[in-house]
């Protein structure tokens, strides 16, 4: 077209239409799409993108649920020319005030550093300290009924729907007590469902431990220790002391597949809270006792028990079994037995130190004889 020679008709000329440009605020220089603007942007000029901090933990785009008592100084901006609440702009000290201050609703937060935006939510849900005491009263007169059903439960829901400020408390009580029945293949109908093994039961316990994790309560930390205990978390169940058993047999597991000095002896006897055996599951707490057993090669009895139920357990709780026994038949000199049980451990991502070093254990037992 740029040598189409003119005919005469309409204007006598060609137009040139020239695309849109995307000017940089900061220079000047024009680029033709925006991407290639917002590369420049971040590359050329370096412009920091803001920041929104909690507690020293920067703070992702998901929505944040918060549970606990904040103070401004627990809040910290950085690197945002403008900052909004809710739509309406405000400075950092406000921001810091009024995110500390808030007990209950949803806060949009948006932070802007030239063309950069961060967008922050924040779900506040602060349970008075009455109501949360007065769940925590309706969980102990359930535990002391001593009975653990669909109606026990609905009573404990119904006892604590007076409390409103602590409703998501209840809900993670409520969603781990479901759990319980499930894995002991209990519906919610109230009678005993043969078609599974209890499968349903770990997605009570997740939805449980994801809301009570967020809660400094006794039975929170209970349960947040004894589901981790189950999920072979033993960094974090360990951390439970106010479940002093479930934390003892964490931390010699914890030992165990990290190479270092472990206890054999007898942590059955560990001081452990009342919440910690009332809210365990049967089969939890079975794994529980055998977890606590001497690894001195003396629980002889016990340990064949352990032996003759493993197949019957779940591979988490199986994992456990394999590793006691396979200890315990080291420390009696069963070395056959111990390596038996040390095979099923072999493949695991968890116990590769382990194994390793219990393989060099078996060959200079061999070597010393």
């Amino acid at each position: 077209m740029e040598f189409h020679e003119p005919t005469g008709e309409g204007t006598g000329h060609l137009v040139n239409v020239l695309p849109d440009l995307f000017p940089c605020l900061t220079c000047g220089v024009e680029f033709y799409t925006e991407p290639d603007l917002r590369v420049h942007t971040f590359e050329g000029h370096r412009i920091q993108r803001p920041v929104l901090v909690l507690k020293g933990r920067e703070c992702g785009r998901s929505r944040l649920t918060i549970t606990g008592e904040t103070v401004a100084e627990d809040w910290a901006i950085r690197s945002a020319e403008t900052i909004t609440l809710n739509g309406a702009r405000t400075s950092v000290a406000s921001a810091a005030r009024v995110l500390s201050s808030t007990r209950s609703g949803v806060v949009d937060v948006t932070l802007t550093n030239r063309d950069v935006v961060q967008s922050f939510q924040f779900e506040f849900t602060l349970a008075d300290e009455d109501d949360l005491n007065g769940v925590d009263a309706a969980l102990a007169r359930l535990i002391d009924g001593g009975e653990l059903s669909v109606r026990a439960i609905d009573d404990f829901i119904m006892r604590s729907k007076r409390y409103p400020t602590s409703v998501r408390y209840l809900s993670g009580l409520a969603n781990y007590l479901f759990g319980v029945l499930a894995r002991e293949g209990v519906t919610e109908l109230g009678v005993r469902d043969e078609s599974h093994d209890g499968g349903g039961y770990q997605g009570k316990y997740d939805q449980a431990v994801g809301i009570l994790g967020t809660f400094d309560r006794p039975p929170a930390e209970a349960i947040c220790g004894i589901v981790a205990f189950h999920y072979n978390q033993f960094e974090r169940a360990m951390t439970k002391t106010k479940s002093q058993r479930v934390a003892e047999v964490s931390l010699r597991f914890q030992a165990l597949v990290k190479g270092e000095i472990w206890l054999p002896g007898d942590l059955s006897q560990s001081s452990h809270s009342s919440l910690d055996m009332a809210l365990s599951d049967s089969v939890i707490e079975q794994v529980l006792g055998w977890s606590a057993l001497p690894l001195d090669g003396t629980a002889v009895g016990d340990i064949a028990d352990l032996a003759a139920n493993i197949g019957a357990q779940r591979p988490n709780d199986a994992f456990k079994l394999h590793l006691i026994a396979a200890e315990h038949a080291f420390a009696a000199g069963d070395i056959p037995s111990a390596k038996q049980h040390a095979e099923h451990l072999r493949h695991s991502r968890l116990t590769e130190g382990w194994y390793a070093g219990f393989r060099e254990r078996v060959q200079f037992q061999g070597v010393s004889k």
